[in-house]
Order: structure tokens, then C-alpha cells, then sequence
């Protein structure tokens, strides 16, 4: 199977990219009236304390430090 060339999987690469993140905007838009605050108040359930605590346990903290 042959593979594609450099320019062509950077190509397909952007391309999708771009397309995510058209989509992510368009939905925003879309929706921009209906949050309200929705997002952020869901957020009550969990302070800061054990989301933090919760990432430091689970050693996210240390695999983003070695890559």
C-alpha cells in the first residue's frame, strides 16, 4: 500500500482540523444564548480542592512534565 506524500497528510491533517474547528464556532454561535452560565454552575458540584487533588493523584501532572 503506497503512503501519501508529506503535503498531502499535512493537507488532510489541517483540513480536518479546520473543519473542527469551524464546527466548534458555528456551535457556539448556535448556542451562545442558551448556556448561560449553565456550564459554569454544573462546576458547583466540585470545588477546586479535589480537582486538583484528583489531578495530582492521578499523575497527570507528572506525565505532562515528561513530555
Amino acid at each position: 500500500m503506497v503512503q501519501p506524500s508529506t503535503q498531502a497528510s499535512n493537507a488532510v491533517i489541517f483540513v480536518t482540523y479546520s473543519l473542527f474547528l469551524l464546527m466548534g464556532l458555528g456551535m457556539a454561535y448556535r448556542y451562545r444564548h442558551d448556556l448561560k452560565g449553565g456550564f459554569l454552575s454544573g462546576n458547583r458540584t466540585r470545588t477546586a480542592i479535589p480537582v486538583a487533588l484528583n489531578f495530582i493523584a492521578s499523575g497527570e501532572c507528572r506525565r505532562l512534565r515528561l513530555a
